[in-house]
């Protein structure tokens, strides 16, 4: 067992350990690439990704705290058991072993270990290089990931400052001895800026990953004091506000990195990043840069491999932490050799179908805290409605051909254009769902506050 902490440390430490979780590759890149290509619309643009990309995770992450006693698959348990079932597998496949933590080591060796092997950016490397490299990244995530009751210690302690520290060295001195480039906006922030940006946002994946992190960081608030309902919920709120004043910060500093490198020429936000550490630091720029692409991703793939372990013993409890460890390592590891391409081309209409769900069960668990009762059909006719209309969303998400048409309807619907004809449905579908929790009586005080809502692993 750790040492306790005073509760100010622990907040902190539990604040910071979420933001490495959720500060990866992709964090990484697409505020950069936003301040690049975004132009005069970079405001509204940058507003929406942090609307999705930072307060949606945050509030996901309170939502997540109200976990009751018997709810196996969190808060997603009150869709119904068998939706939620396949709906949590889904998020940790999706956000662990299969695609996430793989991607997060080969977009590392490409940001980081390719430019120092090769001496450019995009230089060409072998299959060994790529196996070495991934090999110690896994290496170092199974060691840090093996004891789950220290895993939040050891990143708000120790790794998240460090990466703190090479990301304001890198925004600081980019933003000092560079100045703003203006450039027109691209297509995709030319028209509807504010969508766009959300779009990006639901692109890093945090909303859903909230739901993956949740056992993980309310296990460790418990161990440190918080053992109460009421306690977790306001120790995991401050600890949301932790991250998301952090994750704020980082991705308004990269944005304005972005405009300091716009119209260069450059390919995506990870090039932009390299070729601004290079001119504001000249020859330690690129091994900055290096530093905190390894750390970004290596602290989100310890979280990944983290939650996703203590999850899969629930299911399969005769095996252990270090086995589950183990087998998710070497399917990342397996994976992030063979090639990502396919994986990703199935991954992304996966997200559009569990986007919007998980929208929905993280807004009314927030409404289901602030309201005397205990809702029910308010969370299943929401989320299943959103699935109905995402389901069409994701397979024209596969851009095969046969499903073409159906972007004809959807764009039928209200905002239906912006990807997100799922939202005025789902709205209904809970203001129905209200209606029926309220005539079968369900709308009443709720006993039991000072109970667990989650099982401690040690």
């Amino acid at each position: 067992m750790p040492r306790r902490q005073s509760t100010p440390a622990a907040i902190l430490i539990t604040g910071l350990a979420l933001f490495a979780m959720y500060f990866g590759a992709g964090n990484l890149i697409f505020p950069a690439m936003i301040g690049m290509t975004a132009g005069e619309n970079v405001n509204p643009v940058i507003i929406g990704f942090l609307l999705t990309g930072v307060a949606l995770p945050a509030l996901g992450m309170v939502a997540s705290s109200t976990q009751r006693r018997g709810e196996h698959d969190g808060i997603a348990s009150r869709i119904g058991r068998y939706p939620s079932l396949v709906f949590t597998v889904a998020i940790f496949l999706s956000t662990g072993m299969l695609y996430a933590i793989p991607r997060v080591a080969t977009v590392s060796f490409e940001m980081a270990a390719v430019p120092i092997l090769t001496g450019s950016a995009g230089g060409e490397t072998s299959q060994l290089d790529l196996f070495i490299y991934t090999v110690i990244f896994f290496t170092a995530v199974g060691v840090v990931a093996l004891n789950p009751g220290r895993l939040v210690d050891r990143l708000g302690t120790y790794l998240t400052p460090a990466l703190l520290i090479v990301l304001a060295i890198l925004i600081v001195t980019a933003l000092v001895t560079m100045e703003s480039v203006s450039v027109q906006p691209s297509p995709d922030y030319a028209n509807d800026p504010l969508p766009a940006g959300l779009l990006q946002g639901y692109y890093t994946m945090d909303a859903i990953a909230s739901l993956v992190f949740s056992g993980v960081i309310l296990s460790a608030l418990a161990r440190s004091g918080f053992t109460t309902r009421r306690k977790l919920i306001w120790g995991s709120t401050l600890a949301a506000g932790v991250a998301g004043i952090g994750l704020t910060i980082v991705y308004l500093g990269l944005a304005a990195v972005g405009t300091r490198v716009a119209g260069q020429g450059l390919d995506d936000g990870a090039a932009g990043l390299a070729y601004a550490a290079s001119k504001a630091l000249g020859p330690v720029g690129q091994a900055v840069f290096s530093a905190v692409a390894i750390l970004a991703c290596l602290t989100t793939a310890i979280g990944l491999i983290g939650a996703s372990s203590q999850y899969f013993r629930k299911l399969f409890p005769k095996l252990t932490h270090p086995m589950l460890v183990l087998i998710q390592s070497l399917v990342a590891l397996s994976l992030a050799n063979l090639g990502l391409e396919t994986i990703l081309e199935i991954v992304t209409p996966v997200n559009q179908l569990l986007y919007p769900i998980a929208i929905c069960i993280i807004a009314i668990a927030l409404i289901d805290v602030v309201t005397p009762g205990m809702l029910h059909w308010t969370y299943r006719l929401s989320a299943w409605t959103a699935a109905v209309v995402a389901i069409p969303e994701a397979l024209w998400a596969t851009k095969i051909s046969a499903f073409d048409g159906l972007r004809d309807w959807l764009d039928v619907l209200p905002a239906g254009s912006v990807n997100m004809g799922w939202v005025v449905p789902a709205l209904v579908a809970a203001l129905i769902g209200a209606i029926l929790d309220l005539s079968q009586g369900r709308l009443r005080p709720v006993t039991g506050g000072n109970e667990l809502p989650i099982l401690i692993y040690e």
